[in-house]
């Protein structure tokens, strides 16, 4: 029998196990709900305690492993989950892993990814994005915590989350990732590269900085693992392609034609 769910302002028995828990995200989650009053459990590589041992055993199994073991960790585990139990995980791609969960387990399931990284002190004003999988009640209980939170809850399907994601996530670091490559292929001094920059371009050289910075294994998983990224990619191309042949033919009328669509685009409310 599905146990009740108690609602986040009163004393809560439901244990929290985090699959990845001491990752940075993990860590981040492992500190949000002890701070709510749960009981928080971790499993990870330099843990005692394994996956194999918080699967059965908690109320609520987080997954918060690489993007790129993900649906590995998934059929490892998933089939552990109580029916009554809820396995979610905060991989920022939905499609590929809620399939998952959902074929494996047959526990509630809710895909989820907070928009935002471990440096933020708290979840009041992130978005966090739900894909519902199964299990209402357990959907419910995430919600109300969230928001209790002061979170910003999008429910959307997993495809519109990918769909978007091939922009913001997909189309952003590809871009930062070039020009990073370009000025590094170039043999640019950054030192001197810095004394001429516009506060704009200080900005973008921090952007690729923060990129170099993070996981690339994770970088290189989020385009190869979504099918989404091709079109826009292949978009992208187009439109560097179609840019360089206006600037070689020197044809202001079509530039400022391209300038003003988007413009109209972006700048039109």
């Amino acid at each position: 029998m599905r146990k009740d769910l108690p609602r986040m302002s009163s004393h809560t028995d439901i244990e929290i196990g985090i699959v990845g828990g001491h990752g940075k995200m993990g860590r981040w989650f492992h500190r949000y709900f002890g701070e709510l009053g749960y009981r928080v459990s971790v499993a990870d590589l330099d843990t005692e305690i394994r996956a194999q041992d918080l699967a059965p055993r908690c109320d609520v199994l987080l997954l918060a492993v690489p993007l790129q073991d993900m649906v590995e960790v998934v059929h490892n585990i998933g089939h552990l989950v109580r029916n009554d139990a809820l396995l979610m995980d905060i991989a920022s791609l939905k499609s590929e892993v809620l399939r998952a969960m959902l074929e494996v387990s047959s526990s509630s399931v809710i895909g989820t990814h907070p928009l935002f990284g471990p440096g933020e002190p708290n979840i009041t004003g992130q978005t966090v994005v739900i894909c519902p999988g199964r299990g209402r009640e357990w959907q419910d209980w995430l919600n109300t915590v969230l928001l209790e939170s002061g979170a910003q809850v999008e429910v959307v399907a997993p495809e519109v989350h990918d769909f978007y994601m091939a922009v913001v996530q997909g189309l952003t670091h590809f871009s930062t990732l070039v020009l990073g490559l370009t000025i590094d292929s170039l043999g640019m001094d950054l030192e001197s590269l810095k004394r001429f920059a516009t506060p704009a371009f200080h900005r973008r050289l921090m952007e690729i900085s923060h990129l170099l910075s993070q996981d690339a294994d994770l970088h290189a998983a989020m385009p190869m693992l979504n099918s989404t990224y091709g079109v826009f990619f292949r978009e992208f191309e187009r439109i560097i392609v179609e840019l360089k042949r206006v600037i070689a033919k020197k044809d202001v009328d079509e530039f400022m034609r391209l300038f003003s669509e988007a413009r109209d685009h972006f700048c039109s409310s």
